[in-house]
């Protein structure tokens, strides 16, 4: 599997994003929720998280999106699941 990371100039965070696995040209946000990483990155400085038990990850949503996320490295880089549209 690939992925493609960005980092947030910011805070020094990099995010990574996981590649389509039946186009591996195109990000799996793109390809299943006409998403792109700078929604994503958006996404997660607009609220504070929720952990989600059940499914060991993180929540975060803006007005206008959602994402599902984890860290790889604490306060380093995110794992972003997946962005969508609210």
């Amino acid at each position: 599997m690939q992925y493609e990371s960005y980092t947030d100039g910011a805070s020094g965070i990099r995010f990574v994003f996981k590649r389509d696995s039946l186009d591996p040209e195109l990000l799996h946000i793109f390809v299943r929720h006409a998403t792109h990483p700078e929604e994503a990155i958006e996404t997660f400085f607009a609220a504070e998280p929720s952990w989600d038990e059940k499914h060991r990850r993180f929540e975060t949503y803006s007005d206008t999106h959602g994402i599902f996320w984890n860290w790889i490295e604490p306060g380093r880089v995110v794992m972003i699941i997946t962005c969508f549209k609210l």
